[in-house]
């Protein structure tokens, strides 16, 4: 269960990130010292002549402001990381929203009093470094071309550090999943637990010579039906398969995936108990018989494998589930104005 937690802990980063709407009616002051102005959508910023803007706030969260600067260096860092933003005009907002997002779970977290040590932070950048390159100088020197500082990663890794933290302690940890959900899971999903099992099976075919002819038709279907019989009294269906059907091979098709034989094939024959016989199958030019001669099972150790993986996934649904609460909860509590 540990192993599940930690893992999901960092699953949820990537969790619903909905848009954040800024509340009507007057905006909320920009903190002191936030070397920004805040303006209304699509308003000038109010600069002098011989002035120009080189930042400014594009949202507001709580005693936080969000510059523009910030949510550039978070789309660098969001590429590089491989998260999925999209192209155009729209990559701006996506980004913001899931900024004001983490911004909320970050005050959070300094409310709970979390913590990241030195040593915690040096391995998340050496981690960062490895998956670019692993040269650190080249790699800062590319970030620096960029408009993102190496003081600007290390903020970004120590506040992404601080997510984590608070969503495992205020989700993660409080996600739980009983027995008897794992067990009703597995009996609704049982055949994703079984698609890699295989199965042994045994074909015999009576052909049609003439698929025009009723009477070529009754006279296979006659033929297949007297095979059915001798089945039925203990006949070998290798041996009726080399002798009435002509297969040199005594029809044996081997251990098969699933999904390898003809739905209209398989359906029937994986309904069977380990030796049973299907009833004739009419095809497009031929009635068929199949026999399950075997097929594997889930034993105990896949059973046990099967349930884990069912429990994972409950966990990572309620996971997933509560985090969108607890930051809806977030969102309805604090305020916050998007001025992009």
């Amino acid at each position: 269960m540990k192993r599940a937690h930690l893992a999901l802990a960092g699953l949820v980063v990537a969790g619903a990130l909905g848009g954040c709407q800024g509340p009507t009616g007057p905006l909320p002051p920009v903190p002191a010292g936030s070397g920004g102005v805040l303006v209304r959508a699509g308003e000038a910023p109010p600069v002098k002549d011989n002035q120009s803007v080189i930042d400014r706030v594009v949202a507001v969260v709580n005693d936080d402001v969000v510059m523009m600067s910030e949510l550039q260096e978070a789309i660098v860092l969001g590429r590089r990381d491989g998260r999925n933003l999209p192209d155009g005009p729209d990559v701006e907002r996506t980004m913001l929203d899931r900024l004001v997002e983490h911004r909320l779970q970050v005050q959070e977290a300094k409310r709970d009093k979390i913590e990241v040590t030195e040593d915690e932070l040096r391995g998340v950048l050496e981690d960062f470094v490895k998956r670019n390159g692993g040269d650190r100088d080249k790699l800062e020197a590319q970030l620096q071309t960029q408009g993102v500082t190496w003081e600007a990663l290390r903020r970004e890794m120590r506040e992404q550090l601080l997510a984590q933290r608070v969503r495992s302690r205020r989700v993660v940890r409080r996600s739980t999943v009983t027995e008897p959900e794992v067990d009703q899971y597995l009996a609704q999903n049982r055949d994703k637990f079984e698609a890699g099992l295989k199965y042994h099976a045994f074909h015999l075919a009576i052909p049609v010579e003439l698929a025009s002819s009723p009477a070529a038709w009754e006279g296979a279907k006659q033929e297949i039906e007297s095979i059915a019989v001798a089945l039925a009294g203990g006949a070998d269906f290798a041996e009726l398969a080399r002798t009435r059907a002509k297969d040199p091979a005594g029809g044996d098709l081997g251990w098969l995936a699933k999904s390898e034989l003809d739905p209209a094939f398989e359906g029937p024959l994986l309904a069977l108990q380990k030796g049973q016989v299907t009833a004739p199958i009419r095809s497009g030019s031929a009635y068929h018989l199949l026999k399950l001669a075997d097929r594997e099972e889930l034993t105990a150790e896949r059973l046990v494998d099967a349930r884990q993986q069912a429990r994972d996934l409950l966990l990572q649904k309620k996971a997933q589930e509560r985090f969108d609460e607890w930051v809806e909860g977030l969102k309805r509590r604090a305020l916050i104005a998007i001025r992009l």
